[in-house]
C-alpha cells in the first residue's frame, strides 16, 4: 500500500460501489443506527473525518471517497465532474448503499455538493450539515476557479498540483497551510 492509498482504520472498511458508466466511488462504512454520510471538499479525501467519525456510537457512519483530488478509484477520462454531476454521483452513491433519511454532513466543497444534493435530489436526505463550506454564488470560491482550471485540461493535474508531494510545500498558505492549525499526522497528510 502507497501513502496515497492509506486511510484511517476508524473510517471502517472500504466498499467500492460501482454506479455506472464507469463512476466507481469508495465507501467507508461502520456503525449501526441511523445514518450520517460525510463529503469532503476538494484535494482531500474521507481521512478528513477520521477524528469525527469514531466519536459518533450509535450511528451507522460513511466516508465518501470522491473524485476530488485526493481519491483512489479511477473515473473514465471523459467523466463529468462538474458539480451537478459529482452531486449526482453522491445521490447515487446514497441509493447504491441503500440509505434513506441520511443526515449528509459537508465540509468545504462537499459542502457545496451536499447543498446540490439536497435541492435536486432530496428522496434520501433527512437532515443537512454544513461545516465551514462554499456557499450561494461563492461556489467554487473565485480563488478555486481560478487556481484548479489547469485541472480541465487532460494530463494537467500532476503537472499543475504534482509540488504537493513534497510536505514542506503543503504547509505553505497557498496550499493548506491557512486551512489548519497545526501538523497533520503523516498518513493522513500523505493520503
Amino acid at each position: 500500500m502507497t501513502s496515497a492509498d492509506w486511510r484511517s482504520p476508524d473510517l471502517g472498511p472500504a466498499q467500492t460501489l460501482d454506479l455506472g458508466g464507469g463512476r466507481v466511488v469508495r465507501a467507508h462504512v461502520t456503525g449501526e443506527g441511523p445514518p450520517i454520510v460525510f463529503v469532503h471538499g476538494a484535494l482531500v479525501n474521507a481521512n478528513l473525518w477520521r477524528k469525527v467519525v469514531p466519536r459518533l456510537d450509535g450511528f451507522k457512519r460513511v466516508a465518501l471517497d470522491l473524485p476530488l483530488g485526493s481519491h483512489l478509484e479511477g473515473m473514465p477520462r471523459d467523466a463529468d465532474l462538474r458539480p451537478p454531476a459529482l452531486a449526482d454521483l453522491i445521490a447515487d452513491s446514497l441509493a447504491a448503499l441503500k440509505l434513506t433519511d441520511v443526515t449528509l454532513v459537508g465540509n468545504d466543497t462537499g459542502g457545496g455538493l451536499s447543498q446540490i444534493v439536497a435541492t435536486r435530489r432530496p428522496e434520501r436526505i433527512g437532515a443537512l450539515v454544513l461545516t465551514s463550506c462554499d456557499a450561494f454564488e461563492n461556489f467554487p470560491p473565485r480563488f478555486f476557479r481560478i487556481v484548479l482550471a489547469p485541472a480541465r485540461v487532460p494530463g494537467m493535474i500532476p503537472i499543475g498540483f504534482g509540488a504537493l508531494r513534497l510536505r514542506p510545500l503543503r504547509r505553505l498558505p497557498i496550499a493548506y497551510g491557512w486551512l489548519t492549525t497545526g501538523p497533520i499526522e503523516r498518513d493522513a497528510e500523505d493520503s
